[in-house]
């Protein structure tokens, strides 16, 4: 068994303090990560995921999605 499963969202740096807070709310949910911040407009987050969170996850990404830009990277 996994201990987290990664997620990956391109985000616009100027939306990260505004996605980030939310993940950190739900202690347990996910980890947050920058791998290889590049110079742009654009930064990829990889999200850790606990299994246990994964159904609560994918609620919060949903409304976050209504609300913010960013798309899931493969």
């Amino acid at each position: 068994m996994n201990d987290s499963i990664d997620v990956m969202l391109k985000v616009k740096k100027e939306d990260l303090y505004l996605l980030c807070p939310f993940f950190e709310a739900y202690g347990g949910m996910a980890a947050i990560r920058t791998p290889k911040p590049k110079i742009g407009p654009t930064a990829v987050l990889k999200l850790m995921v606990s299994p246990d969170f994964m159904v609560d996850f994918e609620k919060l990404l949903n409304y976050l999605g209504r609300r913010l830009i960013f798309e899931r990277v493969v």
